[in-house]
């Protein structure tokens, strides 16, 4: 049976660097769909972004998620983000989450630990697909530990070190 490992947190965490790192070393790993999603959309000038249009958006990326959580076949694949942070981000707008996002999130589920990043100051950069301020991903780190409590996940905080000291840090936890 396949681990999926969900490395999760707000925006501008360290999460895409761990997870090219865990890529280095030779794991299976998924990319962050929400960032090239975004990246498409401005470059077409299209509308599906969570400033335009947060359901469609969300729709989207749950779809784009849940076809990355399908695609698992090795023992251990670690994602860039799970289809739980999306409503995480319903969470923090009020937005209404679907019986179908509902019934994706339930029937669908990760390795039982979710990996956060916290926020960190020190790291955190804006730039033209994430336009939060560092007090915005503050609360979204929030929202990410509710949404996921709720989906009965254990919450793992990962440690602000080194990039190689925290993968090292969540490989020990998941063996």
């Amino acid at each position: 049976m396949t681990k999926r490992i969900v490395i999760s947190g707000a925006p501008g965490t360290g999460k895409t660097s761990i997870i090219k790192e865990l890529t280095n070393r030779g794991y299976k790993c998924h990319s962050e769909i929400s960032r090239e999603i975004i990246a498409s959309q401005l470059e077409t000038g299209g509308t599906t972004t969570p400033w335009q249009d947060l359901n469609k958006f969300s729709e989207l990326v749950i779809e784009e998620r849940l076809m990355q959580f399908k695609s698992a076949v090795d023992d251990v694949e670690f994602y860039d983000r799970g289809i739980i942070d999306s409503l995480a981000y319903l969470l923090k707008d009020k937005t209404p989450i679907t019986n179908k996002w509902e019934d994706i999130a339930n029937n669908n589920k990760y390795f039982s630990t979710v990996f956060i990043t916290p926020p960190w100051e020190d790291i955190y950069i804006k730039d033209d697909e994430r336009k939060e301020d560092f007090e915005t991903a503050t609360e979204i780190h929030n929202f990410m530990i509710e949404a996921y409590k709720l989906y009965s996940y254990k919450i793992c905080i990962i440690p602000k070190m080194s990039v190689d000291e925290r993968i090292d840090f969540i490989i020990s936890q998941i063996e």
